[in-house]
């Protein structure tokens, strides 16, 4: 298992750029007597209280060089576990790059790697490592659903939901590993079948868990939702209209758009990729053959399919079956006074007219879609879905082998592989090279 190295790492921990303020942190046995040559005040730093100072050095500057906050987090009651220190100075680009020069030639000091600092919190246990994730899935939010999911991950519930399974499996393991203990005792234990129901419905669990995987990528990437038509049917007027900008180029010319040009919205707090797409029709030449390939693409790729028709243009012929939800709009309204019927939403981009009977409908075709997740817990990482697949598999296994009346101790083999798997969410069995890939995803700061 890795373990901290005791050197004392540092890095800027807010986002690159110009802001009101911007933090230094640093961490490991060496923080608090690093930043005491810097500061103006050190013999008033004390644990877990903000101190008004300036920083002052002969390498940063003559005089002073900044006015700054220390707050000093003496471990383990710090979030790394260890001695942290927190710099806050103004966010000038300048300011913050020269502060860290000056710290990294100090000689106990060296630059933290990408996700060091909660790699560090990690190993020293104060959080495990599904609430580590959670804290680049914070990060990676774009939206309220995204960092509502996030949250509750930090906040536990996967760890929760895994250590109640983890529970089960241990009481299943532990009635074998007593038959196996006592097996020359005269005791009546549970006959193996027994075990059976439980490990039946840890495996529906995990299949729940795995349903919410498809509305947790959602959650990452947001929902898909092309527009897709003949040319000029007013796919770009609606995509402008929807964003609320020109984002598209509009003209009269029938195949105008060429490629796929997409934006996000925000519909009932989820991210909503819009998608404009070029219009359906037999290519006049490469570049727009092209753009009708990917048009078609983005059809297989929606979670939602806006088909668009207006009375000026005939509907797309040759168009493959969608089997998505979809709604079909008629656009142009205020050029057509018998509109046809059973169309979804009638619209006009040039009045606005009908605008919000396709947000609604967007909104409704969204919602449906959402997911609750299994008490609180929604899978939006490919590394947890990896494991609970493989612990579906194990768990097969088991039933199996208690169905074909093998030995406890080939069961008891099995339910430790099975045990083994689902501490992996955690870390607690997790390899180090998994480890290791986990937090390079991280930013540096974090």
């Amino acid at each position: 298992m890795l373990s901290l190295d005791q050197e004392t790492i540092v890095a800027i921990s807010t986002p690159p750029g110009t802001g009101g303020l911007a933090v230094v942190r640093i961490s490991g046995p060496h923080a608090l007597e690093s930043i005491k040559h810097f500061f103006s005040a050190p013999d008033k730093i004390l644990p877990r209280v903000a101190t008004f100072g300036k920083l002052k050095h002969p390498s940063l500057s003559e005089g002073d060089f900044d006015d700054c906050i220390i707050t000093f987090f003496k471990g383990p009651n710090s979030v790394t576990g260890e001695d942290l220190v927190e710099i806050s100075i103004h966010g000038g680009a300048f300011l913050q790059q020269k502060l860290l020069e000056v710290l990294l030639r100090a000689p106990k000091l060296r630059a933290a790697g990408a996700g060091e600092f909660t790699f560090r919190s990690f190993l020293s246990g104060r959080i495990d490592l599904s609430r580590a994730e959670a804290v680049a899935a914070i990060i990676r939010a774009k939206d309220a659903a995204a960092h509502k999911n996030a949250q509750n991950q930090l906040q536990g519930n996967l760890r929760k939901l895994v250590e109640k399974m983890s529970e089960k499996l241990i009481t299943s393991l532990t009635v074998l590993e007593a038959e196996l203990d006592f097996s020359d005792q005269e005791i009546d234990f549970s006959p193996p079948e027994a075990l059976v129901t439980p490990l039946l419905e840890l495996s529906q669990t995990t299949q729940s868990l795995l349903e919410t995987y498809f509305y947790g990528r959602r959650l990452e990437e947001g929902f898909r939702v092309p527009l897709v038509g003949a040319p000029n049917s007013g796919k770009s007027s609606l995509f402008n209209l929807l964003l609320g900008q020109e984002r598209a180029i509009v003209t009269s010319l029938a195949g105008t758009t060429r490629d796929t040009i997409e934006n996000t919205i925000l519909v009932a707090g989820h991210s909503v990729v819009l998608v404009d797409t070029a219009g359906l029709r037999e290519g006049r030449d490469e570049a727009e053959i092209s753009g009708i390939d990917r048009s078609f693409n983005e059809i297989e790729l929606a979670d939602l399919v806006v088909l668009v028709q207006a009375p000026d243009t005939a509907p797309p012929k040759d168009l493959p079956l969608i089997n998505k939800p979809q709604i079909t709009v008629y656009n142009k309204i205020d050029l057509d006074k018998d509109p046809p019927p059973n169309k979804d939403i009638y619209l006009s981009c040039a009045t606005g007219e009908g605008t919000g009977e396709l947000r609604e409908a967007i909104y409704s075709h969204i919602v449906n879609m959402v997911s609750e997740g299994v008490e609180g817990v929604v899978l939006n990482n490919e590394r947890h879905r990896d494991v609970f697949l493989r612990l579906k598999d194990q768990l097969d296994v088991c039933v199996a082998a208690i169905q074909g009346e093998l030995g406890p101790e080939y069961i008891a083999s099995d339910l430790r592989v099975a045990l083994d798997i689902l501490g992996e969410i955690t870390g607690r069995t997790t390899p180090d090279d998994i480890l290791g890939r986990i937090f390079s995803g991280f930013c540096i700061g974090k």
